[in-house]
């Protein structure tokens, strides 16, 4: 197979019984709109289930690749190294839930064609579609986060963490590399980097539906995050304006 036009990454922590589904949906996707030259990485972030070996079995390279972290670091680190792998002229990311459908994908390429450099999907947009909101509880958190990344980063944007993001890839590749945020707050340093480069960034409405989630990984999660966005706030300030080589760290 020649270069690809589009490659999906993946990260997965523990996903062996929900990726066979989830990638049955997305390939026929990928046929429709780049036949013959896409390619999908899975990127196991230290499962114990068996997630690379699934992933493995569900399609040979070089369509169907798995890229694996030695040890559990989070989805920052899982997403740079499926940047760095990924050989694709674009490259969107997606949550392995497929909270965002996959049909959703071709507003996203025709946004690029636009002269975007970065979509990002927008569950928050009027226009956006929620099949099935997070708690409350979550959503409260959610709204506050947002306010909270603004004001840090002085990036006006309504949604930060929706796991669908479209990448150029070179660029893509080029901003994952500098991040240094290993966790969740990954889209909150690498949005600032885009920004802090002079990125096109477009948002762009969703379809989305909520997966399950726990309390007590909720309490880990914000005390982490929180964290993080110190780091990156700090990060950014020390670095000054322009390509900034480090931008905050920390597994948050």
């Amino acid at each position: 197979m020649e270069r690809p036009r589009l490659s999906v990454v993946i990260p997965a922590y523990n996903e062996a019984r929900a990726l066979p589904a989830h990638l049955a949906r997305l390939r026929p996707v990928l046929d429709g709109l780049a036949p013959g030259a896409w390619e999908v990485l899975v990127v196991d972030d230290g499962s114990t289930d068996g997630t690379a070996e699934v992933a493995a079995g569900l399609g040979a390279p070089p369509q169907i690749r798995v890229v694996r972290a030695p040890v559990n670091r989070g989805k920052g680190a899982a997403l740079r190294l499926g940047l760095a792998a990924s050989l694709g002229e674009l490259v969107l990311t997606c949550d392995a839930d497929m909270a965002t459908p996959p049909e959703q994908l071709p507003a996203f390429l025709e946004a690029a064609r636009g002269g975007a450099d970065l979509v990002i999907g927008n569950r928050r947009s009027k226009a956006a579609r929620i099949e099935r909101p997070q708690p409350w509880v979550r959503r409260t958190l959610g709204a506050g986060y947002q306010r909270l990344c603004r004001r840090l980063t002085g990036v006006a944007l309504d949604d930060y963490n929706c796991g669908f993001k479209l990448f150029r890839g070179e660029a893509g590749r080029a901003l994952l590399a500098a991040t240094r945020t290993d966790g969740w707050a990954i889209d909150v340093e690498s949005l600032a980097l885009a920004s802090r480069w002079g990125l096109r960034v477009v948002e762009q409405p969703v379809v989305w539906r909520s997966g399950e989630g726990s309390a007590v990984r909720l309490r880990r999660d914000v005390v982490e995050t929180l964290v993080a966005l110190v780091r990156i706030r700090w990060g950014l300030r020390r670095a000054g304006p322009g390509r900034p080589e480090r931008a905050g760290s920390g597994r948050g």
